[in-house]
């Protein structure tokens, strides 16, 4: 159930992030997407399997949803949020957007936490929205630095 489930929402997501018009361009996006998913590859591995603050499902099958949830859908609701987040003008549109892809990350925990996907020992949802607000947060600090080095230019129909 949990395999299909979150099969299902990574469908949609790529979809969703295919046909989205963004800003950024196609190498722009694909070393945010990179930084922010080796960012949380080694943040939830870390917490996991040295610290033992909460315990990954051993069942092959429902930790393919927790690869899913780690590799793939992090990163790319961050790389959502970040184009957004430039096409935004005013501070109001930019929370927004910010709030939205918690909120998303957000539930997307709450599944792995009801599927048994992970299991809290010395961790709560508190810290959990605070770790999602720091993979957001190094989603944005990358773009300021992609920024610096080149340009903004307005290319139509260089990202996919």
């Amino acid at each position: 159930m949990a395999l299909s489930i979150y099969l299902t929402i990574s469908i949609l997501i790529l979809h969703f992030t295919y046909h989205l018009r963004k800003p950024l361009s196609f190498l722009e996006n694909g070393i945010i997407f990179m930084v922010v998913a080796i960012i949380t590859r080694q943040c939830l591995t870390l917490l996991a399997l040295e610290w033992g603050l909460y315990r990954m499902t051993e069942d092959s099958w429902l930790f393919i949803c927790l690869l899913l949830c780690r590799d793939l859908l992090t990163p790319l609701m961050t790389i959502i949020f970040i184009n957004f987040y430039v096409r935004a003008v005013a501070w109001g549109s930019k929370m927004t957007a910010f709030f939205i892809a918690l909120g998303v990350l957000l539930a997307l925990h709450k599944l792995a936490v009801d599927f048994d996907l992970i299991t809290y020992i010395k961790w709560n949802f508190f810290y959990t929205t605070l770790l999602n607000a720091g993979f957001l947060l190094s989603g944005i600090a990358v773009f300021k630095i992609i920024s610096i080095f080149k340009p903004m230019e307005n290319v139509d129909n260089e990202s996919l």
